[in-house]
């Protein structure tokens, strides 16, 4: 059986028709509204459709804490799949029904991308291309699976086994939670032999206006980068076949800490506030430069082998 989870923040534009259009494919439809001051609670509380669980947040949680608060709505109910979509009408219904299907294919975690030929209607501002390109980065350097793009994508489709110990960080409770679930989901692969997933998406954009601040995403987004990339290294070494790659990690951390000393040196020996020799000092930082690329190259072609069979282009 299939849950749907809709997080909803003043869309009384929206909501009536996304509930509508939804209801009949879940046998359990989870309306999280995030403490909404226009008539979505409203409308939400006319609707009379058994399969319908309202949830109303007494004020703005922030859309990350409105999806735990479904998702744990979802663990306490029979269904075995959550596909979870945004109230504002942005996702296609076709994309919608494709989830359902592969929910019957025994996937535990499957995400999408809107960045191909047509996975955009509308126009959307330069900056969310720039943002979600490097977005896509921080998160393939972070988790080594090099398949994932679009992290910031909303639409999902989870097993309940795979939210068995899903627990979000504060820091992406307003926003950024989706680059959290991949990075959760993507280490489940590993830990608990997963079948994950990703499809091509279509999202509709018209002109409402975004409250998402990049600089202080793209400050979050490096952040929690480095700590999963921390991180990462350390749970390679309970891995047989991650444990070599787990070293060229390490020697490419002691190597870039080398570079970027060895580069400081340079640049104060070229201001003169230093004395040395500065052929020597570059020889040194090019080096120490190449021995750290060569280490996180293999580091990650290691890591981009056992991914090749674990997440599925569908």
């Amino acid at each position: 059986m299939n849950a749907c989870l809709i997080l909803a923040h003043n869309e009384s534009k929206f909501i009536e028709k996304n509930v509508t259009e939804v209801i009949s494919l879940f046998e359990l439809v989870i309306v999280v509204n995030d403490g909404s001051t226009d008539d979505t609670k409203d409308i939400l509380e006319n609707l009379t459709y058994d399969n319908l669980k309202i949830i109303n947040n007494q004020k703005n949680l922030g859309a990350g804490k409105s999806l735990e608060i479904g998702i744990n709505e979802f663990k306490n109910s029979s269904c075995n799949n959550l596909i979870k979509i945004d109230g504002d009408g942005q996702f296609k219904l076709s994309d919608i029904k494709r989830l359902i299907s592969l929910s019957k294919n025994d996937y535990d975690f499957v995400k999408c991308d809107r960045f191909w030929e047509s996975g955009i209607e509308g126009e959307i501002p330069t900056i969310r291309y720039v943002g979600n390109a490097l977005a896509s980065l921080f998160i393939k350097i972070s988790t080594g699976n090099w398949k994932i793009n679009d992290p910031l994508n909303g639409l999902f489709l989870f097993s309940k086994q795979s939210l068995e110990n899903f627990s979000l960080p504060k820091i992406f409770y307003k926003y950024g939670y989706p680059f959290y679930l991949n990075i959760f989901m993507n280490k489940n692969i590993l830990s608990d032999n997963f079948k994950n997933g990703q499809i091509k998406n279509t999202i509709k954009y018209s002109d409402e206006k975004s409250k998402l601040r990049p600089s202080i995403m793209f400050m979050k987004l490096f952040y929690f980068s480095i700590i999963s990339y921390i991180r990462k290294i350390l749970s390679k070494f309970r891995y047989s076949n991650l444990q070599i790659s787990g070293i060229f990690d390490v020697f490419f951390l002691i190597f870039t800490i080398s570079t970027t000393y060895s580069g400081s040196k340079l640049i104060l020996i070229n201001l003169e506030y230093l004395k040395g020799s500065k052929a020597s000092w570059l020889f040194l930082t090019i080096l120490l430069f190449v021995i750290s690329s060569f280490c996180f190259y293999y580091s990650q072609a290691y890591e981009k082998r056992v991914y090749e069979d674990k997440f599925e282009i569908i």
